[in-house]
């Protein structure tokens, strides 16, 4: 199989449980690191996917390679390349194909409980995912769904937290996040927690049975997400191969 290319766009922000699942199912990745000056490659013949990791800057900044990634995002949307978003990934994927971002009132922070959509997608996506579900949220602004997406679930302070199209699913939570990326987060950028209102928890609240809630989340929501993305791949790659045969 190609690889999937990730994209990073902090040198502390990894992709954490994405790389350790590709890895126990043998599929192969490589890394763009944006935040070492790596170029955006255009290219998407040589790819089995694309993945867009957070970042604590807005997709609506002046940095070319924003521009870039929005770029590929075009692209690759038109080929419905298997796409996966998690924080500003999923505001990526949602600008560049239609969507807005904007700032929340109040940011969003924290061990949520969100509830599924009624829809026949989110019910295809989350078929396997508890209803509600517990997962760790962490950001500031929120997107509008790109046209033909569907949400798949929401919040009690941001409706609109993930959607999927096609080969695609995004979410602007971080499933990904692990027991050690978490607590560097927490140490290198817990001078952005400020629980002053109901949407942001605490540190000790957020550290309370950290650990336990990541596995517990991992369990019941990361890996049945890239389950079904990785499908998708696997499904994409024979079309793929097919179509050259």
């Amino acid at each position: 199989m190609k690889p999937i290319r990730i994209f990073r766009h902090e040198d502390w922000i990894h992709p954490g449980r994405l790389t350790q699942f590709l890895n126990a199912e043998s599929v192969p990745w490589e890394l763009v690191r944006i935040d070492q000056g790596d170029p955006v490659p255009q290219t998407i013949d040589d790819v089995a996917g694309l993945a867009f990791l957070g970042g604590t800057m807005s997709v609506n900044d002046e940095f070319p390679w924003l521009l870039d990634e929005m770029a590929l995002i075009r692209k690759a949307a038109a080929q419905d390349v298997p796409m996966l978003g998690h924080c500003m990934g999923s505001q990526l994927i949602a600008k560049a194909l239609g969507g807005s971002v904007a700032p929340m009132p109040d940011k969003e922070i924290g061990w949520w409980q969100v509830t599924k959509c009624g829809n026949p997608v989110a019910r295809e996506w989350l078929a396997d995912t508890p209803d509600p579900v517990e997962i760790l949220i962490w950001h500031h602004e929120a997107f509008t769904l790109p046209p033909g997406a569907a949400p798949l679930y929401s919040s009690p302070f941001c409706a609109e937290q993930a959607y999927a199209f096609g080969n695609t699913v995004a979410t602007v939570a971080h499933p990904e996040v692990t027991p050690e990326l978490l607590e560097s987060w927490l140490d290198l950028y817990g001078y952005d927690i400020e629980p002053t209102v109901p949407s942001v928890q605490s540190i000790e609240q957020i550290r309370e049975a950290l650990a336990k809630r990541c596995v517990a989340m991992h369990a019941a929501f990361t890996d049945r997400i890239y389950e079904k993305w990785l499908a998708r791949i696997v499904a994409y790659a024979q079309a793929r191969e097919h179509s050259a045969a």
